[in-house]
C-alpha cells in the first residue's frame, strides 16, 4: 500500500461524517461557538423579522405562568375552609364545612387553569411558527451561501461537515428557540411571582426554603466541573467516528482496491472505544443532578414544613394557606436551578 492511500486509511478528513461531528449528542455542553457575540447578533437579525410575534410570545408564557401561580394561593382558601368547618364539628360550635364557599373555589380554580392552558397553547402555537420561519430562512441562506463557495472550502472539509451545518446545526436553533426561549420566560417569571408568594405567606419560612439555593449551586457546580471534560471529548470522538465512517463508505472502492478493510476496522474500533468511555462518564456524571438536587429539596421540605407546622400551631400562618401554597413555593429553588 502506497503511503498516500495508508495516509488516507489512518487520517479523516475532519471532524464531520453523516452528522458532521454533532450527530446525537449535538445539544449537549462540550462546543463552544468562534464567535459567540457575531453568532448572537447574525439570530437576532433574523428574529427582529418576527418582534411583533416573539412580543406576544412573551405576553402569552407571562400571563400562563401568572395564573398557573396564583392556583395554588386559592386552593389554600378551600383547605382552610374544610379544616376550620371540621374543628367546628368537632367542637360542636358553627354548621361546619361551607361546602357552598369550596364549590365557588373550585371553579375559579378550573377556569384559572383553563386560561392559564390557553395561553400556553397560544404561545407555543405563535413561538413554533416564528422557529420554522427563522429554520427556512437560515437554510435558505445557507443553502445560497455553500454554492457561491470557491472549491477549495470543500477540499477543507468533510460531506459530513457541509451537511451537519445545514441540518444538525439549523435542527439546534430552532429546538432552542422553540424550547428554550418560552422556558427562559416561564422560568424568570414563576420564580418572581413564587418569591412574591412566598414572602406574602411567611419571610420565615421563605428563607428557611431560599436556603438551600447555596448548597444546590455549591453540588451542581463540582459535577459540572467534572463532567464538562467528558462532554467535550464525547463530541470530539463522536466527530472523528462520524468522519472516519463517511470517508470509508464514501471511499469504499478504494479502501477495497488497497485492501485497508483491517486497517479501517482497527481505527473505529479505537474511536469507537473512546467515544464510548467519554460517553458513558458524561451521561453518568450528568445523571447524578436530578438525584443530588431532589436529595437537598427534601432535606428544604422538612425544614419548611417543621417551621409551618409550628407557626400553623400558634396561629401566626392559617393551614390551608401553608400546605397547598408552600408545597408549590419550596420548588422554586429547583427552577432557578435550572
Amino acid at each position: 500500500m502506497s503511503d498516500s492511500a495508508s495516509n488516507k486509511f489512518k487520517k479523516p478528513a475532519r471532524r464531520g461524517g453523516p452528522m458532521g461531528g454533532h450527530g446525537p449528542g449535538a445539544m449537549m455542553a462540550g462546543e463552544k461557538a468562534k464567535d459567540f457575540k457575531g453568532t448572537f447578533k447574525k439570530l437576532l437579525n433574523y428574529l427582529g423579522k418576527y418582534k411583533v410575534a416573539i412580543f406576544v410570545v412573551i405576553i402569552f408564557a407571562i400571563a400562563s405562568t401568572i395564573f398557573n401561580i396564583l392556583g395554588p394561593k386559592i386552593l389554600g382558601n378551600a383547605t382552610t375552609k374544610i379544616f376550620e368547618g371540621v374543628m367546628n364539628m368537632i367542637s360542636g360550635n358553627g354548621e361546619g364545612i361551607d361546602f357552598g364557599y369550596i364549590s365557588r373555589i373550585m371553579i375559579t380554580l378550573v377556569v384559572l387553569y383553563i386560561i392559564s392552558a390557553v395561553f400556553a397553547y397560544l404561545q407555543g402555537f405563535v413561538m413554533s411558527s416564528v422557529s420554522m420561519k427563522v429554520t427556512y430562512n437560515l437554510r435558505r441562506d445557507i443553502a445560497a451561501k455553500i454554492n457561491k463557495l470557491p472549491l477549495k472550502y470543500f477540499d477543507k472539509k468533510s460531506y459530513g461537515e457541509v451537511l451537519s451545518h445545514i441540518t444538525n446545526d439549523v435542527d439546534a436553533i430552532s429546538q432552542s428557540l422553540n424550547q428554550s426561549m418560552t422556558q427562559i420566560i416561564t422560568s424568570v417569571t414563576s420564580i418572581i411571582g413564587i418569591l412574591i408568594m412566598m414572602f406574602s405567606i411567611s419571610w420565615k419560612m421563605s428563607l428557611v426554603a431560599l436556603c438551600i439555593i447555596p448548597l444546590s449551586f455549591v453540588f451542581i457546580i463540582a459535577v459540572v466541573k467534572k463532567s464538562q471534560k467528558h462532554f467535550v471529548s464525547q463530541q470530539e470522538y463522536l466527530g472523528k467516528v462520524n468522519g472516519h465512517i463517511e470517508e470509508m463508505y464514501g471511499s469504499h472502492i478504494v479502501m477495497k482496491a488497497f485492501n485497508g478493510e483491517e486497517e479501517s476496522v482497527k481505527e473505529f474500533d479505537k474511536f469507537n472505544d473512546k467515544l464510548y468511555n467519554s460517553a458513558w462518564k458524561s451521561q453518568f456524571l450528568s445523571g447524578l443532578m436530578m438525584p443530588i438536587m431532589n436529595f437537598i429539596g427534601n432535606i428544604g421540605y422538612v425544614a419548611v414544613c417543621i417551621l409551618g407546622g409550628y407557626l400553623a400551631v400558634n396561629g401566626s400562618i392559617k393551614v390551608g394557606i401553608f400546605k397547598p401554597s408552600f408545597n408549590t413555593c419550596v420548588n422554586s429553588p429547583s427552577r432557578l436551578r435550572k
